[in-house]
């Protein structure tokens, strides 16, 4: 088989290789000041012209001493036309005839060492030499792949990632919870990721916020830290057992097997009356046994009368339920709880 680039680089380190007597033969007449015409000036600057043209293929097929075949384009340059040669010191001609030796050296070696290549790559199968060139394109594509910018960014963004989940895993975020200064920070970061998992489940109650910090709408009025019986954790599910009836879908039982639960209270303002709304919330143990919870309320609301007039709700937000119990004979106050907690506005 028969490699083109070898080949090219043979012919023409060959071709340099004369050349390069060729400048020598021409030093050798300028330094022993024979007879310096035009044409000799003329034939002298075509074969460094020439000189230069092919020096950068030698420079490509070199393994070695770079700095010496570096030297050839240096020598050319340096001799400007043959009558400048003739005007050079001892020392520099000498110089030049060192760094010429040392070029020319290099140049047979070079030689030598593409016409072995010649040899044994006429020996080589195509299918043998393609397949060596695909292995080592992999080995050079995957080295500059690991050497890149992208590669040490996905190994960064992996390991950030691994460091996020060991986090969570290793109980972060509850650590965080504890203090004042990082709570917000864990639930604004929690807040984010149910805005492309609305599931994301809570991990403590604190974290639960309305989407409104002010009521501003008049619909209600917060009552801060609401006190007496009525307002008991376990008052939650009672109600829920009373309104459900011992229904084959009655939760008040589903509800008893949460890990937190939180009451909160607001007076209805303004026109709409009513009584106290009472809200307790239920932080259940996953998000699927809150959604079953949610699934067999709205069976058991559908069994009811169109006319009914319910005065409690019961809502979802991932693994948090909600019951409100109160509120106006509207509705308006039960649904505007419901909303806010469920982070909804309303469309009206």
């Amino acid at each position: 088989m028969i490699d083109p680039l070898i080949e090219r680089r043979y012919a023409d380190c060959r071709e340099l290789i004369e050349l390069w007597r060729r400048y020598h033969d021409y030093f050798k007449v300028a330094v022993q000041g024979e007879d310096l015409t035009p044409e000799k000036e003329h034939e002298f600057i075509t074969v460094k012209s020439r000189i230069a043209m092919l020096h950068d293929v030698f420079m490509d097929s070199l393994e070695h001493d770079q700095n010496i075949g570096q030297n050839v384009l240096s020598i050319v340059t340096r001799s400007i036309t043959l009558k400048h040669v003739r005007r050079m010191s001892t020392a520099e001609i000498k110089k030049i005839e060192l760094e010429w030796h040392e070029a020319y050296l290099l140049l047979n070696e070079t030689i030598g060492l593409l016409e072995d290549k010649r040899k044994r790559f006429a020996e080589v199968k195509p299918s043998q030499y393609y397949r060596s060139m695909y292995i080592k394109k992999s080995k050079d594509l995957t080295a500059q792949f690991l050497a890149s910018w992208v590669f040490k960014g996905l190994v960064a963004i992996v390991v950030g990632i691994g460091g996020f989940f060991a986090f969570l895993q290793l109980g972060g975020p509850e650590f965080l919870l504890r203090y004042n200064a990082t709570r917000s920070l864990v639930v604004k970061f929690e807040d984010l990721i149910r805005l492309a998992h609305k599931d994301y489940p809570f991990r403590a109650l604190i974290t639960l916020e309305r989407m409104d910090a002010l009521i501003t709408g008049g619909e209600a009025k917060e009552i801060v830290h609401p006190s007496g019986p009525e307002y008991e954790p376990g008052r939650g599910v009672e109600q829920v057992g009373q309104r459900m009836g011992g229904s084959a879908n009655d939760v008040s039982e589903d509800l008893k097997v949460a890990t937190e639960i939180r009451v909160e209270a607001f007076q209805p303002e303004g026109m709409y009356g009513g009584t106290i709304a009472r809200v307790w919330f239920y932080r259940m143990p996953s998000t699927n046994q809150a959604k079953a919870i949610e699934a067999k309320y709205d069976a058991w609301k559908s069994e009811q009368a169109a006319s009914a007039r319910l005065d409690w709700v019961l809502f979802r937000r991932a693994n948090v339920i909600g019951v409100v119990v109160g509120g106006d004979d509207q509705n308006i106050v039960r649904e505007w709880i419901r909303m806010q907690y469920q982070h909804v506005r309303d469309k009206r």
